[in-house]
């Protein structure tokens, strides 16, 4: 069987590190995988933040975390703050670890005065985040430590790490520019190269961004969560930290700005910064200035790059012998750190429905890997739309519009009004893929201040269970700098 992969950012070298892991192994196989790249068309480079299933996915490819974290400057990341989403000063944290819990520990706490905040009496992560601790030891098997976590990394350098990985293991590398797709009926017989011959293939997998260049012009129906997702376009920036003593956070960074919010994202000798906003409410001159003004005068003369999109995804990503993945797939917004679990799970469910031969009939195979995106993407779309609903930020035409949009998901209003009666629970959720359990949506809608209608908060400060353990955490994690330098010390020689 001959893959090939047309697109060489993350979600192309995602798709063909897990077809190489979970077909072929540590080297050649039954499955001959190509990914092409064109020398014409730069990388979009989003998605610098992710969630815990980064670490899975590192480990299939059989990567090793320190040459991870050397070759993408990466750093550790414990969850996302939002901060003014619910009024300036406001915080609210979404952590990835959870203490084990008394099944009615939300309820008592909606009974507390609600303080301390939720997410410090729910999770070590917000004590670790608040001293700065790393989330595994610095002698513990790579991967592994007492708290999920996940990764800040530089995505093109993501990308030609794991393109340098499979190289060793009979992945070909194809520079080549594509011209135009060769079609009989469903199936793309080739394609047209703008020097060199055609390029053939059995399988191709469409990893070329929003475009979706190899799906057929009539199967590409999108569908829009425009209606519910506000945000529709992100004005980014590139912020150097060469000082020594700069050490990044190990958090994502959430603010709320008058149009939508803005990321910070620590990198070890930069920062990734981005407005995300709707265009409806703002433009993207003023979008730049915003930025430039949220990071201060350093930013005078740093490029900006704006990046248009529509959240929602493809009605049909696998028609024929064409699979999209990817932004090609489908896209939401940056809010959740999502863009590389997406091609990472729809990469994995390629893989499930793989075809057994050339030639095999595909369509029932097409329709369960379709049928599994569109759970994901809709599941991720609703759990979005949560952050909007249940922010208490209103002072702005976009903040009330974006309360008033998220509630056009018949699911999540019906959720919420299930939640007016108890908290959030496992059995509220039938996903059984999505990254995000009941846990993720109690952490936003606790932490943004929401409370059910009838609710009658106390006096009394809520009580932390698991305080002893915390402390315990604290006492045997390593400062995030400190381990950072340990396991992959900066290429340029500085200690930081």
């Amino acid at each position: 069987m001959r893959v090939t992969v047309v697109g060489g950012g993350s979600a192309g070298w995602i798709a063909a590190a897990t077809l190489q892991a979970q077909l072929n192994g540590t080297g050649p196989g039954p499955v001959s995988i190509t990914v092409v790249e064109s020398p014409k068309t730069p990388r979009i480079g989003v998605g610098e933040a992710t969630i815990p299933t980064m670490r899975d996915m590192l480990r299939r490819f059989g990567l090793s975390e320190r040459g991870f974290l050397a070759a993408c400057d990466a750093s550790f990341k414990h969850g996302i703050r939002f901060d003014d989403w619910s009024g300036p000063g406001s915080r609210c944290l979404h952590p990835f670890h959870r203490h084990a819990l008394p099944r009615n520990f939300a309820a008592r706490w909606l009974a507390s005065s609600g303080a301390p905040a939720f997410a410090t009496v729910a999770s070590a992560q917000a004590a670790l985040i608040e001293h700065r601790r790393a989330p595994r030891p610095a002698g513990a098997p790579e991967f592994s430590g007492p708290v999920p976590y996940a990764y800040h990394l530089d995505a093109e350098k993501f990308a030609d790490h794991l393109a340098s990985e499979l190289a060793a293991k009979g992945v070909t590398r194809q520079c080549a520019h594509v011209t135009g797709v060769l079609r009989e009926g469903e199936t793309v017989t080739a394609l047209q190269t703008e020097h060199g011959p055609p390029i053939t293939a059995d399988l191709w997998v469409d990893c070329t961004g929003f475009a979706g260049l190899l799906l057929p012009e009539e199967g590409r129906d999108w569908v829009s969560y425009a209606d519910r997702l506000l945000c529709d376009r992100a004005v980014t920036m590139r912020v150097p930290e060469d000082a020594p003593a700069y050490t990044p956070d190990p958090f994502t960074r959430a603010r709320a700005l008058e149009a939508g919010w803005c990321w910070d994202i620590g990198l070890r000798q930069r920062r990734g910064r981005g407005y995300v906003y709707s265009s409806t409410h703002l433009s993207d001159a003023e979008a730049e200035a915003a930025l430039r003004a949220e990071e201060g005068p350093r930013a005078a003369e740093l490029p900006v790059r704006v990046i248009p999109f529509t959240p929602g995804r493809r009605a049909a990503p696998w028609q024929g012998n064409v699979v999209a993945l990817g932004l090609a797939a489908g896209f939401l917004e940056p809010l959740e750190s999502t863009g590389l679990f997406l091609a990472d799970f729809a990469a994995r469910a390629l893989v499930e429905m793989f075809p057994a031969a050339p030639g095999q009939p595909v369509q029932p195979l097409a329709r369960r890997y379709n049928t599994l995106l569109a759970e994901m993407h809709d599941d991720l779309a609703d759990f979005l739309a949560l952050h909007y609903a249940v922010a208490q930020r209103r002072d702005t035409a976009f903040w009330r519009d974006a309360a008033e949009a998220a509630l056009r998901s018949q699911r999540l209003r019906e959720l919420l009004e299930l939640w007016q009666l108890r908290p959030p629970s496992f059995a509220d959720f039938s996903y059984r893929y999505s990254p995000f359990s009941h846990a993720a949506w109690e952490f936003i809608l606790l932490g943004m201040g929401w409370r059910p209608a009838n609710a009658a908060a106390g006096t009394a400060p809520c009580a932390a269970p698991a305080e002893a353990l915390t402390g315990q955490m604290l006492s045997a994690l390593p400062d995030h700098g400190t381990l950072l330098r340990h396991l992959a010390p900066r290429r340029d020689g500085l200690t930081a």
